[in-house]
C-alpha cells in the first residue's frame, strides 16, 4: 500500500506519456489485517506478528512504529548500528518499513512493544475483497483497488505531519485519478461509495498554490495540469 503501490498502479500509463518512470517513495508500507476478537495467543499467531519477527531477522529495528535499515547512501551497503553511528547523516539512508493494520488490537503494545499505524479504511481489502493481484519480486503481491487506495491517500494527506509525505500524498492523489487504468468518472463513482464525498472535496480545497507547484516539480508536469485534474474532486 502507499507510495509503492500507487507506483505499480500507474507507472505503465504514467511512462507512456511522460518518456519516464513515476516517482517512487522513502518507506515501503504493508497492510496487514487485525481482528478485534483475536486473543493475545491468535495475535501472536497472525501473519502481522510473523511478518514483522521476519523483517526484523532481516536486520531491520524497531523505532517508534517503524521498522528502519541503514544503508551507505554512496555504495549502498548494509550498514550495522555500530557503523551508522559514526557516519554522518548525510552519508545515510534510511530505509523504512511501515507496518499498517486496519485495526488496533488492544493488546498489540504488549505483544509487540510498538503500536502500529491504523487505517481502517483497509479492511476493505481484506474482508471485501477489493484488492489486486500482481507479480512482484517473485510472488503474488495484494494492491488495494484504486478506489480504496485514493481513499486511503485523501486520509493520509490530511494528517501527515511531514512536508515532504504531503507533497508525495498530493503527487499521488493526482497520479491515480489520471494514470490509473480506470477512468476518472468510474473512479470518483467507486470513491464516493466509500468515502464522503465533501471530505473529499473539502480536502482538495485546501491543497495550497505551492504546493501544486511543489508536485510540479516532482513530476515535471506543469501546475495546470495538476490543478485541473485535482479540480475533478472539487
Amino acid at each position: 500500500m502507499g507510495g509503492w503501490a500507487t507506483y505499480h498502479i500507474v507507472n505503465k500509463n504514467f511512462e507512456k506519456i511522460n518518456g519516464r518512470r513515476y516517482i517512487g517513495s522513502r518507506d515501503i508500507d504493508i497492510g496487514f489485517h487485525i481482528n478485534k476478537n483475536w486473543s493475545e495467543a491468535l495475535l501472536k499467531k497472525s501473519e502481522f506478528s510473523s511478518a514483522i519477527r521476519q523483517i526484523e531477522d532481516i536486520g531491520f529495528r524497531s523505532i517508534s512504529f517503524r521498522l528502519v535499515k541503514d544503508f551507505d547512501l554512496e555504495t549502498g551497503r548494509e550498514l550495522t548500528p555500530e557503523e551508522s553511528a559514526r557516519l554522518p547523516l548525510h552519508q545515510i539512508f534510511h530505509l523504512s518499513v511501515d507496518p499498517v493494520v486496519d485495526y488496533i488490537h488492544p493488546l498489540i503494545k504488549d505483544v509487540l512493544g510498538f503500536v502500529p499505524i491504523d487505517e481502517p479504511l483497509l479492511s476493505l481489502v481484506f474482508t471485501e475483497k477489493l484488492s489486486d493481484t500482481t507479480r512482484l519480486f517473485g510472488t503474488n503481491v495484494l494492491l488495494p483497488k484504486t478506489h480504496v487506495l485514493l481513499a486511503m491517500k485523501l486520509n493520509s494527506v490530511t494528517s501527515s505531519d511531514r512536508e515532504h509525505k504531503r507533497i508525495k500524498d498530493i503527487a499521488d492523489i493526482y497520479a491515480l485519478l489520471w494514470f490509473s487504468d480506470i477512468k476518472i468518472t468510474q473512479l470518483k463513482s467507486d470513491l464516493f461509495h466509500i468515502y464522503p464525498e465533501e471530505k473529499a472535496r473539502k480536502t482538495v480545497r485546501n491543497f495550497k498554490k505551492e504546493e501544486t507547484a511543489r508536485v510540479s516539480t516532482a513530476l515535471g508536469v506543469s501546475t495546470h495540469e495538476i490543478t485541473r485534474v485535482l479540480a475533478e474532486l472539487r
